[in-house]
């Protein structure tokens, strides 16, 4: 049985996360942080907080922000962890700068909308093929069962 996630990472795997573009992602991190927005305890916004204290960078800033809000969108993760990432999402909001998607793009040029949104270029892109065994009903019946 899997221990409960309840070792506040997020931050630090956020620091890995935001150094180089998402979708050269490092899978691990990238689970890591998952795994602390869906199943751990851990104080979401406390988390962006430190996270916030040592990233100046207006690239890594919104990189992280866009990983917190992507996760939020998986349906593994319960609607009050969601309304605890919004919140933590709001001290990320003087660092946004909102590019308007554009219209039609061409089949190759597609983007990540929500990368678009927080002024990436890029966006997890297939990265996102590691978190998928970690978000099925199973895996998560098996979170909870070992947090309660």
């Amino acid at each position: 049985m899997a221990k409960p996630f309840n070792v506040p990472v997020l931050s630090s795997a956020l620091d890995t996360l935001v150094k180089s573009p998402l979708n050269q992602a490092d899978d691990a991190a990238l689970v890591s942080a998952a795994k602390a927005v869906w199943y751990s305890d851990t104080n979401l916004v406390g988390e962006v907080r430190a996270f916030m204290e040592e990233h100046s960078s207006e690239l890594e800033l919104r990189r992280a922000g866009y990983l917190l809000e992507r996760f939020t969108r998986f349906s593994c993760a319960t609607d009050n962890r969601v309304k605890e990432a919004l919140k933590a999402l709001e001290l990320f909001s003087a660092s946004r700068q909102y590019v308007k998607p554009q219209g039609a793009v061409a089949l190759r040029s597609r983007r990540d909308e929500l990368a678009m949104s927080w002024g990436l270029s890029e966006g997890l892109g297939l990265k996102v093929q590691a978190l998928m065994p970690f978000q099925t009903r199973h895996y998560e019946a098996q979170q909870r069962a070992a947090s309660a």
